[in-house]
């Protein structure tokens, strides 16, 4: 069981140029993503990136799934390093949120 004192979560809301969520880096610290959500007013992608890697990409058509979003699942990422949610793009409104819990580097092996 995860020790929910240990939750965090980004949010970032945004215009044309899109969002991005950050998780900033803590010494000694790895930070595991299980939930992004959020809405965006056109077709869009979305990166979930540790530093500079792509942890996961989608892309998303709301004429298919709508203009709201939401992902669950288990990303862990490296120690002593940020993590991001990029929304792409959007006409004029999005925002995109992130949520996970912390883990100390010496914890566990990632």
């Amino acid at each position: 069981m995860h020790d929910l004192t240990r939750a965090w979560s980004a949010t970032a809301a945004g215009t044309n140029a899109g969002a991005t969520a950050t998780k900033a880096a803590d010494t000694g610290t790895k930070w595991v993503v299980t939930h992004i959500s959020g809405f965006n007013d056109q077709n869009h992608t979305l990166q979930l990136k540790d530093g500079s890697t792509v942890l996961a990409e989608w892309e998303f058509d709301i004429s298919v799934s709508g203009t709201a979003f939401e992902i669950a699942g288990v990303w862990p990422c490296s120690a002593n390093t940020a993590v991001t949610a990029v929304l792409g793009g959007s006409n004029a409104d999005c925002q995109v949120n992130m949520a996970g819990y912390t883990i100390g580097a010496a914890d566990v092996t990632i």
